[in-house]
C-alpha cells in the first residue's frame, strides 16, 4: 500500500425534517427543467470534463429524476448505469456516527468515556511540538485525554496528513493507514499506530478533520464484538435495504464498480487516476475497514440512509436510531463559532448565516466524499439530491454547483 495523506475534503451534514413515507412513486417533471440536466451532463461528458455521472433527486421521498450519463469505463466504452457502485469515501462517516449512537442508545458506551477505556494506548496523549530531522518528534503532555464525543466532533486533536506536513511525515513513518487500506492489517492494529502519533492540538481545543472515525470504528468493534463492516451490515445496511452497498464488493457485483479518472496534465481529456489506493473495495480477506472512508454504494441506496435521518431514525416502520439520538447527531455540539454551519456528530448543520447566503435553507444537510460524491437534503423544500462522480483530483468545472442550481429550479416549480 502506498502511504500518503488521502483526504482533502470534509463532509457536510446538516439537519432533518419529518416528511411523508411513500418511497416508490415518481413525480413527473416539466420537460424543459429536466432537459437542462441532460444538457449539463451530456455537455460535460462530451467535453471530457467528467467521465460519467449518476444523479438522483427525490421530493417527499418520491422519485423526481434518476439518470446516468457518460461512462463508468471510458477505455472499454462501458456506459454508466443508475445502479453502478461508487467509492463513497467520507460519506462513510455518517454511518459510523449512527453506529456509535446506536451503542450509546443501548447503554453500551457513553459519549464522555475516555477512549483509553477501550484502547489503552490512548492514555497520556502527547501534543506535537516539532518533527526532527531523523523523523522522530518532540512533544509535550496533553492537558486531557480524548473522549468519544471528541472523536465524533473531530475535536480529538488527531489529524490527517494533508493538513500538516510534519504530521504527514509521522503518518508515513509509522505506516498508518488513513483509509483505503489494501493490506491485511486489522482495525485495532491500525488504531494503535494512530495512538502512537502525537496530537495536533489538545483534545477539545479546536476542530481538526481527522482519522477520528477510524478510531471510532475500532471502538465499535470492541464494544459490539463484531468487526466494523459486519456491525454496519447487520445494524444499518440490511435494515435500510441498502442491498447494493458494500465494504468489500462481491465478485458478482464488481462489474458495477466505477473506474476513477482525473484530468490529463494538459487538461485535454481524461485519464485513469494516478492515485494508487483505489482497489480497496476488491481486496480479498481484508480485516480493516475504515469508519471514515471505505463504504461503496449507489445513489439510490445511499438515499435510503438519508431517508432514515429525515424520518427521525425510522425507515419503513423500522426504528434504526431513536429520535433523541438523531437530534443529538444533528445539533450543535461544540462551543466554537464555525461560521456558516454548526458542528454536530459527523454533521455540519447549516445555521442562519449559511442560510442567508443560500441556496440551502437553514438545517440543510448532506454528505460528501473524496472521489467527488455528494448528496444533500433541504428540509424546508423537503427534497434530497445526489450527484455521484468518480474523480481524483476532483472535477474543476463546478459541476456540483451547476447541478445544485438546476435542482433548486426544478424543486421550486413543484
Amino acid at each position: 500500500m502506498r502511504l500518503k495523506s488521502k483526504f482533502i475534503g470534509r463532509i457536510f451534514l446538516f439537519s432533518f425534517v419529518i416528511v411523508g413515507c411513500n418511497f416508490n412513486k415518481k413525480i413527473e417533471q416539466p420537460l424543459q427543467k429536466t432537459s437542462r440536466l441532460d444538457s449539463l451532463f451530456n455537455a460535460a461528458v462530451s467535453n471530457a470534463e467528467i467521465p460519467g455521472a449518476v444523479i438522483y433527486i427525490t421530493k417527499n421521498k418520491k422519485e423526481v429524476f434518476h439518470k446516468a450519463y457518460g461512462f463508468k469505463n471510458i477505455e472499454d466504452s462501458i456506459p454508466q448505469e443508475t445502479n453502478d457502485i461508487f467509492r463513497m469515501a467520507s460519506m462513510t462517516k455518517g454511518l459510523t456516527a449512527v453506529a456509535v449512537l446506536q451503542l450509546y442508545e443501548k447503554g453500551l458506551l457513553n459519549l464522555d468515556d475516555k477512549v483509553s477505556k477501550y484502547i489503552s494506548e490512548f492514555k497520556n496523549p502527547q501534543i506535537l511540538v516539532d518533527v526532527l530531522s531523523d523523523s522522530t518528534f518532540s512533544s509535550v503532555l496533553a492537558k486531557s485525554e480524548i473522549t468519544i464525543q471528541q472523536l465524533l466532533t473531530h475535536t480529538s486533536g488527531i489529524g490527517y496528513g494533508f493538513q500538516d506536513d510534519r504530521y504527514n511525515a509521522l503518518v508515513i513513518k509509522n505506516s498508518v493507514s488513513e483509509g483505503f487500506c489494501e493490506d491485511q492489517r486489522t482495525s485495532i492494529e491500525n488504531t494503535r499506530k494512530i495512538a502512537q502519533l502525537p496530537l495536533l492540538a489538545n483534545p477539545g481545543e479546536r476542530n481538526i478533520y481527522s482519522m477520528s472515525y477510524d478510531v471510532l470504528s475500532t471502538v465499535i468493534e470492541i464494544v459490539s464484538g463484531l468487526r466494523y463492516d459486519e456491525y454496519v451490515q447487520q445494524h444499518i445496511l440490511t435494515p435500510l435495504e441498502m442491498y447494493s452497498s458494500y465494504f468489500n464488493i462481491p465478485i458478482s457485483e464488481r462489474k458495477k464498480l466505477v473506474k476513477v479518472y482525473q484530468p490529463a496534465e494538459d487538461n485535454n481529456g481524461l485519464i485513469l487516476t494516478t492515485y494508487n489506493d483505489i482497489n480497496y473495495p476488491v481486496i480479498e480477506n481484508k480485516q480493516f475497514f475504515s469508519g471514515g472512508a471505505d463504504l461503496c454504494s449507489t445513489a439510490k441506496d445511499y438515499t435510503n440512509f438519508v431517508y432514515m435521518i429525515i424520518n427521525n431514525g425510522i425507515y419503513k416502520n423500522k426504528q434504526i436510531l431513536g429520535e433523541k439520538y438523531v437530534k443529538m447527531m444533528l445539533s450543535k455540539q461544540t462551543n466554537f463559532d464555525d461560521g456558516d454551519s454548526d458542528q454536530g456528530y459527523a454533521a455540519w448543520v447549516t445555521n442562519i448565516k449559511g442560510a442567508e447566503k443560500g441556496p440551502m435553507s437553514i438545517g440543510s444537510y448532506g454528505f460528501g466524499g473524496f472521489f467527488d460524491t455528494y448528496t444533500w437534503t433541504d428540509p424546508k423544500k423537503q427534497f434530497t439530491a445526489t450527484l455521484l462522480l468518480q474523480m481524483y483530483p476532483t472535477n474543476a468545472h463546478n459541476i456540483h454547483e451547476k447541478y445544485q442550481k438546476i435542482v433548486y429550479d426544478i424543486i421550486n416549480d413543484l
